[in-house]
Order: C-alpha cells, then structure tokens, then sequence
C-alpha cells in the first residue's frame, strides 16, 4: 500500500481525516493504521489520504527522489526562527480519539543532510486539535545535539524525558526512529524512543494534561518546528503511525 487510513475491524477507510467539535465524540475502541512510502508524491486532504494537512510556517514540504537511496520521501525545510515565531516543515495526519490506555507508535527513517543543524528539531507532535486549547496540547519527540528526546512542556511536565549518555543521529546517515506513547493523565502513562532498533530514551508519568485532555488526535511528523536561528533540513521515509485501542476494546 502506498498510502493509507484504516479503522482495523471496521469496513471504514477514511480519507483526509476527522473534525471534531470539543466534547463531539468518544475514543476510538478500534486499531488504526497510516502508511506512506511518498513514491506517489504528497497528498492532503483527498480519498485514501492519510494527511489532513500539508503545514508550511516559512517552510516547505515536497516529496523528492532520495539521493543514493531510490524512490522518493518527504523533504522538510524549514526557516530560521523568526522572533518567537519558529518554521515548520510537516505533514498532519487526524485520527480517531486515542483516548486513555491507547498505545500510539509513530515509525520512520530519517536523515539530517551535512551541513544543516542536528539540534532543536521537533520531528513528531502528538497533539489534541479538539480539546478546545489554542495550543494543541501533547507530547513531542525532537532532537537535542543529535540526541532524541521527548518532551512534555505542553502538557505542563516542565522536565524533558532524556538520555545525555545515549548515541547521536550521524549527519548524513539514514536511522530508523520508533517513537510510542502510552495516553493515560496518571502515573501510568509512559512515552520510549528508539534509534535503529534500540531504546535510547523514555520514562513513566502522565501524556496528557490532567483533567483537560481526554484524547489524542493528531499526529505531527516532520520539522514540526525548527528552532535554530538558522535553516533547517530533514529527509524523512517509510512513514507508519500505529494505534492500537486499550486492552478490553474491540480490535
């Protein structure tokens, strides 16, 4: 499949995606699954799509051949910071309400070219668009000197999840990123990142913001902000967002 939506055990497919008015719907109680390889080139907000937008903040999103590699992926630039304003360079994808207990798993290859910074990159936002806040609250995955962190300012955890010791992305070398998030406001929530394989950073405590959040249900991937005062570039591939229901639900 080049590209895809699926509610797995309903006859569904969507298409762009869903928009929900705060308080309009209920969490998903079946698995989802989005693919795009981007040998098709980019989509957004058509039948069997998976992006409900293409975002461009002083950046630009194309799907262009990959040099020494074949086929095409999707090619994020993005601008220096402006002011408090940051560029970004990125696809939005809208799922069902991932709601507590729901496990979502976001996996790509990804390279940072020579030359172009390795560092306060943003790479996926795991955002609630219909909670009714203006600034999409959730939990991001970026990278700090090379280093994949996870953050959780946006749900008011000031403190990143981090791993100083774990190894760097390679500029110019292709890596492979599994990111997965447990949603839950308690303690029992968790968020893991792995680099080509291994688990290099995670930790336990809440994914979304206690008595405001009920859902996740949006998906960011790409220079999702950019906040170097310089431009910034990323290739990224083979894109896949997983998100399996809470135990007890239909699959």
């Amino acid at each position: 499949m080049k590209w895809g939506f699926a509610l797995i055990g309903t006859a569904a497919v969507i298409g762009f995606g869903l928009m929900l008015a705060p308080g309009s719907a209920q969490p998903a109680k079946h698995d989802q699954h989005i693919t795009d390889t981007f040998d098709n080139g980019l989509c957004a907000r058509s039948d069997n799509c998976p992006w409900y937008i293409q975002q461009r903040v002083n950046g630009e999103v194309r799907a262009d051949p990959v040099p020494e590699r074949g086929g095409l992926a999707l090619h994020a630039l993005a601008g220096p910071k402006q002011g408090e304003t940051v560029a970004k360079a990125a696809l939005v994808a809208r799922i069902a309400p991932a709601g507590t207990g729901s496990v979502i798993r976001v996996s790509f290859d990804m390279m940072v070219p020579h030359g172009r910074p390795g560092n306060s990159l943003q790479l996926v936002d795991l955002e609630c668009a219909d909670c009714g806040w203006s600034h999409n609250p959730g939990v991001r995955l970026y990278l700090r000197h090379g280093r994949l962190r996870i953050d959780r300012s946006k749900i008011d955890v000031a403190r990143a999840w981090m791993n100083d010791a774990g190894p760097q992305m390679r500029h110019g070398q292709w890596h492979h990123i599994d990111y997965e998030t447990h949603v839950s406001a308690g303690a029992d929530g968790w968020a893991r990142a792995f680099l080509d394989g291994r688990e290099v950073v995670g930790g336990t405590g809440r994914t979304m913001m206690a008595n405001r959040m009920k859902w996740i249900d949006r998906v960011q991937v790409g220079l999702t902000a950019n906040s170097n005062p310089e431009p910034a570039e990323l290739w990224i591939d083979n894109v896949e967002i997983n998100v399996a229901a809470p135990v007890g639900k239909a699959r």
